[in-house]
């Protein structure tokens, strides 16, 4: 698999934590929102190790 960009690593976590607002409002406590919190923390880590540094929020 190609390595992901920095830009496409911050384009993705942008995409994510709104998909898990969403959920937060409309599907609490389901396990997409759980699924969801996990992607982020991933899209995060990978995007600190690209950069590194700590990923703002």
């Amino acid at each position: 698999m190609a390595e992901r960009t920095e830009l496409a690593l911050q384009k993705q976590l942008k995409r994510e934590l709104q998909h898990r607002a969403w959920l937060d409002k409309n599907l609490p406590k389901t396990q997409q929102q759980r699924q969801s919190q996990r992607r982020v923390l991933v899209i995060r880590s990978a995007l600190a190790l690209k950069v590194g540094r700590a990923v703002e929020q």
